[in-house]
């Protein structure tokens, strides 16, 4: 049995196999085991769960005989583990059965037979009225129905849907239904779903969007359109990030198009990103062989998720040039800096001693000029005379300066690496008339029309961009003091200096990115409020605000005064009030140097490796198990330990696949199906719960 279920589209929307199976596999034989296989207790488990209260003993032992005894005494063990009855034989337990036996019925002789179906089924409705719970109800059947189509909604991968419909019947304290009936349940709002979507779809694409869909199938000598958009760029060159430019540009039809339907469709963005990953995860040839509907679905989500990483790519490629160029006018400008400082250090000795030439009494008046300068020439020659004197007229230029004509001979970098990708975006402002974007935009209409900034008037540029403290080097000036044009490859550097400081503070963003979007597109709107918490469906919600504050009070009362008696009794040591002033005052602590103690502790420890604590911890608690194939059915095989424990550190470290490769005996190839087979949907709070 897989250990997910195969995605749902599957049932129903690919075109028919040899076999296939009536229902889908929800869970997984381990999961299966834990929410309805028998408890396999270990001795420790065994004793808190077989040992049992006054109450719980009372109701077994009001059963007739000792065999019915001992048997709701297994039963109520069990069911406090896992709140499900079993029908289970003696031989299913006999650990269990020798310690009821031992524990309730000491000296008692025992002989083990079938338990009737009377019996099992009274003992069912006792111990459910003994613990506030009821019996799996079928009238309860339609609310679970559609509690399971709100769910779908938010998430299809199975997991999901099993937590949250147990966690809705454990807070209705209602035994859960048998594994058949949860299956055919979920297989049904899966199959709901399916069916939503594809009528929406039929009636929402017309024809030039099929046919724009079905363009990036179509196979030419080497590659198709979709194989093409799926390669990754492999650094910020600018070569790779103009073909991530050329791939942008030829999927925007499409997600224009998908920018528009999808929001119509009710899909999530968890259930957006899954039908995303399994058009990444198909092939060319699979998604042909799928209906339509559901080829139209993977890639409409897919151009959606595709575009916008490409726009964050281009996002993180300008800030790496801009951080590079930065750096490096930087680390120019500092070391021109020192060399013209310390060249001027080098020289003020012998300036000093031809200053002396003028008040040294040893040369009289009458000397001739001549020979002054010839003793001048020996103290520094001529050219180098010159040179002095050339930078004590002049007024030293200070760092700014000297970082802005640093600027000008990065120019030609600037325009290769930084410009491409800024006028490829567009950026948006939370601030209305921003003067960085109105700049912007003036920049690309000029670059456009194969001008230069300096060839524009310089009325046409943004006044507010034009700081007073930069003015002088921005721009150029007559004889006069007016300004009569800028410095353009300044200004340009200047501008794209700014824009990618207001986009790391969010003051600009991208509407068509995933990383870089505006704060408020994560917020749901106040038309949408209301629906979105009653789907929720959180308890708290349902109350008054005057009694939630009431409570949060009393709370923080508590909290208040369980901090004053702690600060007086000196158990907050980092704490210090000041009884005159009435303030409080924070400290670092004072931590001991126990260097020396922590040196010995771990120079106890062997030396172990980090694939052997993977393994030791995998021993333990099967974490690998929770990292299951995205599709099942076209996995070529089931991946071993050693690969996957090399991907999770490959991504971990940020190493990556291909490093990984090189530096171990795992092919590349094997670690990338790997990673695209396991990796991409896989949920860490399930692994490391």
């Amino acid at each position: 049995m897989t250990y997910y279920m195969e995605s749902f589209f599957d049932q129903g929307w690919l075109k028919p196999m040899a076999t296939k199976n009536k229902l889908l596999t929800v869970l997984s034989d381990a999961e299966q085991f834990a929410l309805y296989g028998l408890p396999d207790f270990d001795d420790g488990q065994r004793l808190d769960f077989l040992s049992l209260s006054e109450r719980e003993l009372a109701l077994a032992s009001s059963r007739p005989g000792l065999l019915a005894q001992v048997y709701c005494v297994l039963q109520i063990g069990y069911f406090r583990a896992k709140h499900a009855f079993f029908r289970f034989i003696w031989d299913d337990a006999p650990d269990d059965l020798a310690f009821v036996l031992t524990r309730y019925f000491n000296g008692q002789a025992f002989e083990p037979r079938a338990i009737t179906k009377h019996e099992h089924y009274s003992q069912r409705t006792m111990i459910a009225e003994l613990f506030g719970c009821r019996l799996w109800p079928a009238e309860f059947l339609p609310q679970l129905v559609q509690q399971a189509a709100h769910i779908v909604r938010r998430d299809v991968t199975p997991g999901f849907i099993v937590t949250e419909l147990i966690d809705r019947l454990n807070e209705q304290k209602i035994v859960r239904p048998g594994h058949t009936t949860l299956q055919t349940l979920i297989s049904e709002a899966l199959s709901t779903e399916r069916r939503r979507l594809g009528d929406r779809l039929a009636d929402a694409l017309d024809e030039g969007a099929k046919h724009a869909l079905a363009q990036i199938l179509i196979r030419d000598d080497t590659l198709s359109e979709l194989a093409v958009l799926k390669q990754d760029a492999k650094h910020f060159g600018w070569r790779q990030m103009a073909r991530e430019r050329d791939k942008r540009a030829k999927l925007d039809p499409l997600y224009r198009i998908a920018k528009t339907l999808l929001p119509t469709l009710g899909i999530s963005q968890q259930n957006l990103h899954y039908y995303a990953s399994l058009a990444n995860f198909y092939t060319v040839y699979d998604l042909r062989r799928l209906k339509p509907e559901q080829t139209h679905l993977y890639l409409l989500c897919y151009a959606w998720l595709r575009y916008r990483q490409f726009t964050d790519n281009l996002v993180d490629a300008l800030g790496y040039h801009m951080k590079q160029l930065e750096d490096e006018s930087k680390a120019r400008t500092i070391k021109h800096f020192i060399t013209e400082q310390a060249q001027h250090q080098q020289a003020t000795p012998q300036v000093g001693r031809l200053l002396l030439l003028y008040v040294d009494d040893a040369v009289d008046d009458a000397t001739p000029f001549g020979d002054v300068r010839q003793r001048a020439f020996t103290i520094l020659p001529r050219e180098q005379l010159q040179v002095a004197g050339q930078r004590l007229s002049e007024k030293p230029a200070s760092k700014l300066a000297l970082r802005w004509q640093i600027v000008d001979g990065l120019a030609e970098r600037i325009r290769r690496h930084l410009r491409p990708l800024y006028v490829a975006l567009d950026f948006s402002s939370v601030a209305p008339d921003s003067p960085w974007l109105a700049a912007l935009a003036w920049a690309k209409g000029v670059f456009s029309k194969q001008q230069r900034l300096s060839q524009r008037p310089l009325a046409e540029c943004p006044d507010a961009t034009l700081t007073k403290r930069l003015r002088p080097y921005l721009l150029t000036f007559d004889a006069s003091g007016e300004p009569t044009g800028m410095h353009a490859d300044r200004y340009e550097f200047w501008i794209y200096r700014q824009l990618r400081k207001r986009l790391k503070s969010g003051e600009i963003y991208l509407d068509d990115s995933l990383q870089n979007r505006c704060f408020t597109d994560e917020l749901v709107s106040l038309d949408e409020k209301a629906d979105v918490l009653g789907q929720m469906d959180i308890p708290w919600l349902r109350q008054p605000i005057d009694t939630q504050l009431e409570a949060l009070a009393v709370e923080l009362h508590q909290q208040w005064l369980a901090f004053n008696r702690e600060l007086r009794q000196g158990k907050l040591k980092h704490l210090d009030y000041e009884n005159d002033t009435k303030t409080l005052t924070w400290h670092r602590p004072k931590v001991e140097n126990d260097t020396a103690r922590q040196d010995s502790f771990y120079e106890q420890l062997s030396f172990c490796d980090v694939a052997d604590v993977f393994r030791f911890a995998n021993d333990e608690c099967h974490f690998l198990s929770e990292l299951t194939p995205l599709q099942p059915r076209y996995a070529k095989q089931v991946a071993d330990a050693d690969s996957m424990m090399a991907v999770i550190i490959a991504q971990a470290m940020n190493h990556g696949n291909l490093v990984m490769a090189k530096t171990s005996d795992i092919p590349y190839h094997v670690l990338e199906a790997t990673y695209q087979q396991y990796l991409p949907t896989v949920s860490t709070n399930s692994i490391s719960a």
